[in-house]
């Protein structure tokens, strides 16, 4: 008799049952999957390259599907986070804006570009490498899932067509090798893409930093703007603002004439002349047995009644500075001049001079005549107002309360013009610059003199050790001219600094500095910097004091 077990046959039916649901469901996703590929296509995707630790992606998203689809999320194992922003339009402009998802209407091409919708990566693992294929995972609302590798470029890839890859696994996903990128498209409709041209595409978002500190170029880079010592031009995004606060100290001992130091006692005791003034000694005879006799003039000597010894100069300088284009900045500054000195007289006493007051404030403009992706080039003008004093007073040696001198007085007493040329340059985690500026003086103040010229060149080389911090070196050369004209209330054989024909010169300093950046908490975007420099060379119309030392620091934020 033949027996029957119902349980053996009935959990053999059961496998087989299952083997053929999961059958159904893979020859189901093998259907729809082809599907959803040929409806939702991703091309001309790239990472923008970047040696900083943000960077990001540009690419479009065609639905020729029946269905709205949005983009959720975005993922790649090569960074901390990646999230979706659009640019939203604000009182001040336009600004990067968080968004939970970029949606992509029916039979539609959206396009990620720099004007609108993009895609952000914070926290780069690894140095990218140009051309290098990242992997990117790209989720959409309805559960399908996208993964595709895009190229590294620096500029959008110029190719015509995508390849890709046919390979997708069982959770809808598809790989795609993606060269080339359009620009910004809106909605449109039958599948129509209405773009904008490459022009309007001005801003780069791959150094934007996830606080919206958003700046022109490499903003997210502590050596963005240059060392501390100068003020070069730089475009920030229209409509912010920078706030930049600067000191700047000179420390100066001992007596310098031409390349050669002089002592304080020797400077004293040694007899100078007046070549100003000079005084006949002989007089015109006529039928002497020995000839005519012809008066003999001879300059006037004298000797100092006191010199300097040690004298330190601060300025501390605050400035406000926007962007009116990407072309054009703007600024205005507001010097406060302090500064000590220490004077000896023939007498051997030693007493202190000091003068302050705010200096003389200027306005200017820079414009950019050239931008590369590596490279700026850029001129500009200012003008300075005669807003400082130049009739300041303190008691001297010998003198009691006197006019101190020129050197020590806060303001020129003139319209001075701040004619400038600016280049800079950055690639990988070098960047460079040379500034070339003058003071030109615009006739003579009140007090009869007006300043010699003065003409600055300065070129530095700084090297990103990270996104946050800087190293810089920087060689400047400076020439002043001799004053021209003459304060009556300054004797010049009182002190060498009262001498209107000992003031010019020239100077050439060394500088180390660094840069910072901050980037997390609530000081996020403020940049903070220090140099320190010494000459080491130095040609006076002396005696003059040499200079020893030099100090520059700034900080600032923009908003």
């Amino acid at each position: 008799m033949i027996k029957f077990h119902s349980t053996g046959l009935f959990g053999k039916g059961k496998q087989t049952f299952m083997k053929l649901i999961t059958s159904f469901v893979a020859i189901l996703i093998f259907l729809i999957s082809p599907l959803f590929a040929n409806e939702i296509n991703i091309k001309n995707a790239y990472l923008k390259y970047n040696t900083g630790s943000n960077s990001v992606i540009y690419l479009n998203i065609s639905n020729q599907s029946n269905q709205d689809v949005k983009l959720i999320q975005a993922k790649s194992n090569i960074a901390d986070r990646v999230e979706l922003y659009d640019m939203m339009s604000t009182e001040s402009g336009k600004k990067m804006v968080l968004v939970s998802a970029i949606p992509v209407p029916k039979k539609t091409n959206v396009t990620l570009s720099p004007n609108g919708y993009h895609i952000m990566i914070f926290g780069i693992k690894s140095p990218l490498k140009l051309k290098e294929m990242i992997p990117l995972r790209l989720i959409f609302a309805d559960g399908n899932e996208l993964d595709i590798k895009i190229p590294v470029e620096t500029t959008s890839p110029n190719a015509n067509h995508s390849q890709l890859n046919p390979n997708q696994n069982q959770s809808n996903k598809k790989e795609e090798n993606s060269k080339e990128f359009h620009t910004r498209s809106g909605e449109g409709s039958n599948g129509n893409d209405t773009s904008l041209t490459n022009d309007s595409m001005e801003e780069d978002h791959s150094t934007h930093d996830h606080h919206g500190n958003e700046g022109d170029h490499n903003h997210n880079r502590a050596d963005m703007i240059g060392p501390a010592g100068i003020m070069n031009p730089h475009i920030h995004e229209k409509g912010k603002w920078m706030i930049d606060y600067r000191y700047m100290g000179m420390k100066m001992w001992g007596l310098q004439s031409g390349t050669k130091g002089q002592s304080d006692l020797g400077t004293l005791y040694f007899p100078y002349t007046d070549p100003t003034v000079a005084m006949p000694t002989g007089s015109l005879i006529t039928s002497s047995p020995i000839g005519t006799t012809i008066p003999i003039l001879s300059q006037n000597n004298f000797n100092y009644m006191s010199v300097p010894t040690d004298m330190v100069m601060e300025m501390n300088m605050a400035s406000v500075m926007t962007s009116l284009s990407d072309k054009w900045m703007i600024m205005f500054m507001v010097p406060v001049i302090k500064n000590r000195m220490t004077m000896l007289s023939s007498n051997f006493d030693r007493a202190p001079m000091s003068s302050s007051g705010i200096g003389d404030v200027s306005f200017s403009a820079a414009y950019r005549l050239i931008k590369t992706e590596h490279q700026n080039f850029f001129t500009g003008m200012g003008i300075s107002l005669p807003t400082g004093s130049i009739d300041e007073r303190d008691n001297m040696p010998m003198m009691g309360k006197q006019k101190v001198p020129y050197n020590m007085q806060p303001g020129t007493g003139t319209y001075n013009l701040l004619p400038q040329l600016s280049y800079n340059g950055q690639y990988d985690r070098f960047s460079w610059g040379i500034l070339s500026q003058a003071n030109l003086r615009m006739g003579k103040n009140d007090n009869n003199y007006k300043f010699g010229n003065r003409y600055e060149i300065s070129s530095w080389i700084s090297y990103l050790v990270f996104d946050e911090m800087s190293v810089s070196l920087r060689v400047a050369k400076q020439r002043w001219l001799n004053l021209q004209g003459l304060d009556a209330t300054l004797d010049p054989k009182m002190d060498p600094q009262n001498d209107p024909y000992r003031q010019g010169g020239m100077r050439s300093d060394w500088f180390v500095g660094m840069n910072f950046l901050v980037t997390k908490g609530m000081l996020s975007g403020i940049r903070f910097g220090f140099e320190y420099g010494r000459p080491f060379h130095q040609n006076l119309n002396g005696p003059q004091m040499t200079t020893r030392e030099l100090v520059n620091v700034f900080a600032s934020f923009t908003f």
